[in-house]
């Protein structure tokens, strides 16, 4: 099948899915989707224990990365810091967060200062806070993985994660966990993903649901958009630097010059994407006659599935390769000869899936991912604007779905 033929097929998956939506749903179903079935009381001593290893685990895997910067050579075959930051904590965690709720929330170390605040356990997000300076962490993280010519160097990396541990928890003491979840990057990106997944905490237990529906829960803060297309924005570059194209136009710089030419095309990535998202949700704005100061960033809410389904896309094979190698390195962390686990003598194995399978996976992740951003978009459109009765008002979030399909699949088969 040609990229032209895929991307059609895709657009016209979506065009279908949405006529299928609009004729049997005629009211919005997710703001006031019940919570679900309780299934674990947090106060239990499962639910306690259950946190108390999630904090070990994520200050282990935070207090590990710092430490290997400074001991461990500078050799991304040894130092276990690239695999913990750009596999663990960029991959896992968030993608593992749209199925089995917020992971970061459970093993947060930033969290477990905020406690010291006495503030409850199940204390949620504080809206009046913005979600700007988180997006431009965000911006800056993407930069240092995708622009920057050693985005694996001890040097690069232990920069960023003193600053950012300083940053996030400095705030949780100070301000407390509502500040932290709308302040720490990485908190504000795996609680939208969150929103998705069919596992959700409330009122200090753990609720099983429908997916999709925390979306239509989740209240509009200012710089919410700005944080979801910065994501959508560099794994669409993800996808653009892996192109022949843009290999040729990379192959004879090395250095600053190549970080130079990265940066244009990260830049270049996320101004294109939401240069698409605000022409059509300011289009959408204009037919319902609507001034809502939300609007912008409530409907970002849709492209929530849709970057979940680019992570999905875009890491499927790192998370396997580089997953196996960070589960080899763990039983040797510091390069010593430890085998602490039983791991520090295994191999990857490349065969563990083949490229049919990684290519399947791919195309149903952004096809499923924007799949779903249709019916959360409907939703949302269904509970927020006036003429909802005019289905041409919806059109723009189609075009913009469709688009983002489109794009997708071809860097996609491009790479």
């Amino acid at each position: 099948m040609s990229v032209n033929t895929l991307g059609l097929v895709a657009a016209a998956a979506l065009l279908v899915s949405f006529a299928a939506l609009v004729s049997g749903w005629r009211e919005p179903r997710f703001p006031d989707a019940g919570p679900g079935r309780a299934v674990l009381n947090l106060g239990s001593t499962i639910g306690r224990l259950g946190l108390i290893l999630g904090r070990i685990l994520g200050s282990g895997l935070v207090g590990l990365a710092i430490a290997s910067c400074f001991v461990v050579a500078d050799d991304t075959l040894i130092n276990i810091a690239p695999r913990i930051v750009f596999v663990a904590l960029w991959i896992f965690i968030p993608v593992g967060s749209a199925f089995l709720g917020d992971l970061w929330r459970w093993m947060s170390p930033f969290e477990t200062l905020a406690d010291v605040r006495g503030l409850r356990l199940t204390e949620d997000s504080d809206t009046s806070w913005s979600l700007y300076p988180a997006a431009a962490l965000l911006c800056g993280f993407l930069w240092l993985e995708l622009a920057y010519h050693r985005p694996a160097g001890r040097t690069p990396l232990a920069v960023m994660l003193i600053i950012w541990s300083a940053w996030s928890g400095i705030g949780a003491l100070v301000k407390g966990r509502g500040w932290l979840r709308s302040h720490d990057p990485l908190a504000v990106f795996c609680r939208l993903v969150a929103a998705i997944s069919p596992t959700h905490v409330q009122d200090g237990h753990l609720y099983v649901r429908r997916p999709l529906v925390g979306l239509g829960k989740v209240k509009p803060q200012a710089g919410l958009s700005a944080v979801v297309l910065a994501v959508l924005g560099g794994t669409s570059f993800d996808g653009l630097s892996r192109t022949g194209w843009w290999a040729d136009i990379i192959s004879a710089r090395q250095g600053w010059e190549a970080t130079v030419f990265n940066t244009a095309g990260l830049l270049f990535s996320m101004a294109l994407i939401t240069a698409l998202f605000l022409g059509c949700v300011r289009w959408m704005q204009r037919k319902d006659d609507n001034d809502d100061a939300d609007f912008e960033d409530g409907f970002a809410l849709s492209l929530v599935p849709v970057a979940v389904g680019y992570a999905i896309a875009h890491y499927i094979a790192m998370g396997v390769f580089e997953g196996q190698q960070l589960l080899i390195q763990i039983s040797d962390p510091f390069n010593r000869g430890w085998n602490l686990f039983g791991t520090a003598d295994e191999y990857v194995n490349y065969r563990f899936i083949g490229p049919t399978f990684i290519a399947v996976v791919q195309a149903l992740g952004i096809v499923g991912g924007h799949v779903a951003g249709v019916m959360v978009g409907h939703d949302r459109a269904l509970a927020t604007l006036r003429r909802k009765e005019d289905l041409s008002g919806q059109v723009p979030l189609v075009l913009l779905l469709a688009s983002l399909t489109a794009i997708a699949l071809i860097l996609l088969v491009e790479a």
